[in-house]
């Protein structure tokens, strides 16, 4: 059995591999925590603004 991460699980947890709280990423990009959570477990979508915000932030980040 293969098991297949979808694509926003790949960005919480290259989130979570550069050390980013939900916290920082939500203020950047402004919105909640709770919806940023909600996003990244498939419940709600962001606007295509926010969400390239999202992935410029989790792909480029230095610690």
């Amino acid at each position: 059995m293969e098991l297949r991460m979808s694509l926003r699980r790949s960005y919480q947890t290259l989130r979570k591999m550069n050390n980013l709280k939900l916290r920082q990423v939500a203020n950047r990009i402004g919105i909640s925590v709770p919806m940023l959570s909600m996003y990244e477990n498939e419940i709600v979508n962001l606007s295509k603004e926010k969400e390239i915000i999202y992935r410029e932030m989790i792909m480029t980040h230095k610690e």
